[in-house]
């Protein structure tokens, strides 16, 4: 803000410095009268017109503080308004970006779901399979060992 109202300053000293007039703050450098015709009219035509000098000098320096301050104004809502696009596409972009990165995440939740659900049942499976074959081993050994006793017992019998 300090850095606009300086420049600002520096602007209208410029402008008045160019329109040949000396700046608001100093006050206008009496010139030599010319030889005036009426004495009781002179001075007040000469005040006169010096305050209407003064007064169109006051205007022209407030016109253009104005004028700088309403391009320095149009100036920072062109840049807001496009701070605020860029704002508004980043969170289109973040919106878009987070609902992939959602559904992504459904797709793979489902996925390891169903494969933990077969790594489940090929367990079990084994787990069947391994207690349906040392049920089998076990029973073939106790076949054996049953044919074994019988045919000893026949043999020993006579």
């Amino acid at each position: 803000m300090f850095k606009k109202v300086l420049l600002s300053l520096g602007f209208v000293a410029a402008v008045a410095f160019a329109q040949g007039a000396a700046p608001a703050e100093t006050a206008p450098v009496a010139e030599a009268a010319a030889p005036a015709v009426d004495s009781a009219a002179a001075p007040a035509a000469e005040s006169a017109s010096s305050v209407e000098t003064e007064l169109k000098q006051e205007i022209a320096i407030r016109d253009s503080v104005m004028a700088v301050q309403g391009e320095s104004c149009d100036a920072e809502k062109d840049s807001l308004r496009k701070a605020l696009e860029v704002e508004q596409a980043k969170s289109a972009n973040w919106e878009k970006s987070y609902e992939t990165m959602k559904n992504d995440n459904a797709v793979c939740a489902q996925a390891l779901g169903v494969s933990l659900g077969v790594n489940e049942k090929k367990k079990e499976e084994v787990a069947d399979a391994k207690s349906i074959g040392s049920s089998m081993a076990t029973t073939s050994f106790l076949g054996g060992a049953a044919i074994g006793i019988l045919i000893f017992w026949l043999i020993t019998r006579n």
